[in-house]
């Protein structure tokens, strides 16, 4: 591949891109369906001509030139059509429908005659089509149509009654126009005029702007979601291709202008780009993050905004998920007991013996479901606490004394450390409720004899609470998932308690972290802000 394969070879890349990003992102419409449209007619004209360049007989360039024309006699009137649908003027569509008959008659004469496509040129860069007779009654009515699109997208950016998105999306539109109108400047090479064709520039400027303003701005009401990443890795795949087009071209300049092929010259140039690659790129990463992910402050205050919402709503349906899931598999296991019992209830009824054993069972599943839809309801619809000045060591001693007579009967030593001291503003039955969450884990943990370290420091303007016990531990596996709701590794637990113990924590603007290690312990650290 030479240089000059390169710009058509490229913009048929872009062409054939965008075409696909619009057809499988937009919306079905007529507008999008125009503009795909208007992108896969470029790619066919550039893929044409990339491929001319490795044709060599006369009646395959013949042959290839008609191709093209199959979709370059379409593409001026294809943008009118797409101006017209995307600025909704419903009565500019009469135009638009006749204009494309002029277009099937041109497209009809250029097959069956050389009226309008009389042989080709040479020229150094290449060969290009020799306009026929009638060919500027084709440019006429072509270069009608194009100014006609381009004042129309001009006069919608200005209107005032659109919302100012709106009218910056018809701007950059009107922008995408202009540069694709430069395009038709390639008509003057029909009469001989030896100008390189400059479309293969023009044409994939127009479309970059027509991406931006589809990334950035929702063009087409295409709604995308890129990374950074991605935008840098395509940013440095272009500057990659264009350093191979310098080195290229820098190895044609040395070879006309010392007479021979200069290897040492090419290594030195590529070096010497190479030294510059880093500059650029940070260059073109600080426009991108410019152009595409920042803005005005009211823009990005809109955009947190609208991504806050995003992240709410996509968090609130997994909570939902996960509860609606685990709910079913905690109440499943009660709901089937009672139902045994209840199907040999009327045969068995006389039966005293299993009379006790049904009110007893049933009873005791009935409590089971009872708190799991109390601790589902605490989880994922708290109350607000009711603040107010409050000791720690107060409400974890009352806490410990409600537990005094379980701890007594498994044994197990209470070792209080209070250090730390000041007040916190907290509601003191939702901050006892999370401390007798803590507590029973850690002696379910033991399982029998052992001590429980119970420890309040004070760290600038947050008192740590510390709970800590010598039980079984959590596997590391098991411990990133502690907090997610009926997640649990006990065959009777519910795997809410540190659920709701991080939501309470959470809305007295706490946080809390565990550290554990199997067969050697768990600590709990509870961090509250001081009032004082």
């Amino acid at each position: 591949m030479t240089p000059l394969q390169i710009p058509p070879f490229v913009s048929a890349c872009i062409a054939i891109t965008l075409a696909s990003l619009i057809t499988l992102k937009g919306p079905r419409s007529e507008v999008t369906r125009a503009f795909a449209l208007l992108c896969f007619e470029t790619f066919i004209w550039q893929a044409c001509w990339f491929a001319g360049y490795f044709l060599q007989e006369p009646f395959q360039k013949d042959l290839l030139i008609r191709v093209a024309w199959l979709s370059v006699v379409y593409i001026p009137f294809t943008y009118y059509d797409f101006a017209v649908r995307f600025l909704a003027l419903h009565r500019e569509l009469r135009w638009v429908r006749r204009s494309y008959v002029f277009a099937t008659v041109f497209l009809a004469i250029a097959w069956t005659s050389n009226w309008f496509i009389a042989g080709y040129r040479d020229f150094s860069w290449g060969y290009y089509t020799k306009a026929g007779p009638a060919h500027p009654l084709y440019l006429v009515i072509v270069s009608w149509v194009l100014i006609r699109a381009v004042l129309l997208l001009r006069a919608g950016s200005q209107d005032p009654n659109v919302s100012i998105a709106e009218r910056r999306r018809r701007k950059l539109a009107f922008t995408a126009c202009l540069f694709y109108l430069l395009a038709a400047s390639e008509y003057l090479i029909n009469y001989g005029v030896p100008l390189y064709p400059l479309g293969v520039i023009f044409m994939p400027v127009s479309f970059c702007i027509c991406a931006y303003a589809i990334v950035r701005h929702q063009l087409l009401d295409i709604r995308i979601v890129i990374r950074r990443s991605m935008v840098y890795s395509l940013l440095v795949a272009c500057i990659t291709m264009t350093y191979m087009a310098a080195v290229l071209i820098s190895e044609r300049w040395f070879q006309g202008f010392f007479g021979y092929r200069s290897l040492p010259g090419t290594l030195l140039v590529g070096f010497l780009i190479a030294l510059f690659f880093d500059p650029i790129r940070n260059r073109i990463q600080a426009f991108v993050d410019r152009a595409l992910f920042r803005g005005t402050p009211t823009e990005l205050a809109v955009q947190r905004d609208r991504l806050l919402a995003e992240v709410r709503r996509s968090e609130q349906m997994r909570a939902v998920g996960t509860l609606a899931a685990g709910l079913a598999h905690e109440i499943k296991n009660p709901l089937s007991a009672i139902k045994t019992f209840a199907e040999h209830m009327e045969e068995r009824y006389a039966d005293d013996a299993f009379r006790a054993k049904f009110c007893r069972i049933v009873s005791g599943e009935v409590e089971r479901i009872n708190l799991i839809v109390q601790q589902l309801l605490e989880f994922a619809k708290p109350m607000p606490p009711k603040l107010q000045p409050l000791q720690v060591p107060r409400l974890l001693d009352e806490t410990l004394e409600f537990l005094n007579s379980e701890l007594l009967q498994r044994h197990v030593t209470i070792h209080r450390t209070y250090a730390g001291s000041g007040e916190i503003l907290g509601d003191p039955q939702q901050l006892k409720q999370v401390f007798l969450n803590l507590f029973l884990n850690s002696l379910q943990a033991m399982n029998g004899q052992g001590h429980l370290d119970i420890e309040t420091t004070r760290q600038d303007d947050e008192l740590i609470v510390t709970v800590a016990d010598n039980g079984a531990g959590i596997d590391s596996k098991d411990l990133v998932r502690v907090f997610e709701p009926f997640y649990t590794t006990k065959s009777n637990g519910t795997g809410l308690g540190l659920a709701v113990v991080r939501s309470i924590v959470s809305e007295h603007g706490g946080r809390v972290n565990i550290e554990s290690e199997l067969h050697r312990g768990t600590t709990v650290f509870l961090k509250l802000p001081l009032s004082t």
